[in-house]
C-alpha cells in the first residue's frame, strides 16, 4: 500500500513538474488589437508566430519617445525556429523585427536568433550607465528594453531615431 502511494506521488509530481516547464501558448485576448492585426496578417504571419516561452511575452513602453504606447512581443520564426522580438511602433504603424531570422547586431556580432535572451523588462527613459563596451552610453529618446540571460549578461535595446540598437550592460 505504501509503495503504491509513493509511486502515485511520483507520477503526480512528474506530471505537475513537466507541465510547468513547457512553453505557454499566447492568449490572443492579451495582445493589443493593432498588434494582433499586424501579427495575424501579411508577411509577418507567413514567417513568424507569437512566442509565450518568456513571461511576460509582451511589453508596453514608449520606445520611440513619441508619447504613444509601443509594444514588444516575443516571436519565433516558422522556418528554423529562431527566437526574436517584434516591436510595434505606433508612430510608424508597423512591426520592426529583431532576430527570428532577421539579422540584429548584438555586442558587435550579427545574430539572427535571440534565443539566449531569457529575461526582459522595460527600462525607463533615463541616464544609461557605461556598459562593458567601449564608447559612451546611449542617450535614450524613449524607453528601452533591458534584456538578458538569467544571472548573466544583459543589454539594452533602444531606438536611436531610425532603428533599434544594442548597448551591452554587463557580462
Amino acid at each position: 500500500m505504501r509503495m503504491n502511494r509513493v509511486f502515485l506521488t511520483m507520477i503526480i509530481l512528474l506530471a505537475v513538474g513537466s507541465s510547468k516547464c513547457s512553453a505557454q501558448e499566447v492568449e490572443i485576448e492579451n495582445v493589443p488589437g493593432e498588434v494582433l492585426e499586424a501579427t495575424e496578417l501579411g508577411p509577418f504571419a507567413q514567417s513568424c508566430v507569437l512566442d509565450g516561452s518568456v513571461n511576460p511575452f509582451c511589453l508596453r513602453g514608449d520606445f520611440d519617445g513619441d508619447g504613444k504606447a509601443d509594444y514588444a512581443i516575443r516571436i519565433k520564426a516558422k522556418a528554423g525556429n529562431a527566437s526574436g522580438i517584434a516591436i510595434w511602433l505606433s508612430s510608424l504603424h508597423k512591426l520592426v523585427v529583431l532576430g527570428a531570422g532577421v539579422p540584429f547586431k548584438v555586442s558587435g556580432t550579427i545574430v539572427s536568433n535571440l534565443d539566449f535572451l531569457a529575461t526582459w523588462q522595460v527600462y525607463g527613459k533615463r541616464y544609461v550607465e557605461r556598459g562593458v563596451e567601449s564608447g559612451p552610453p546611449p542617450h535614450l529618446i524613449g524607453e528601452a528594453i533591458l534584456v538578458g540571460k538569467r544571472e548573466s549578461a544583459s543589454g539594452l535595446i533602444y531606438w536611436n531615431g531610425k532603428t533599434f540598437e544594442w548597448h551591452q550592460q554587463g557580462d
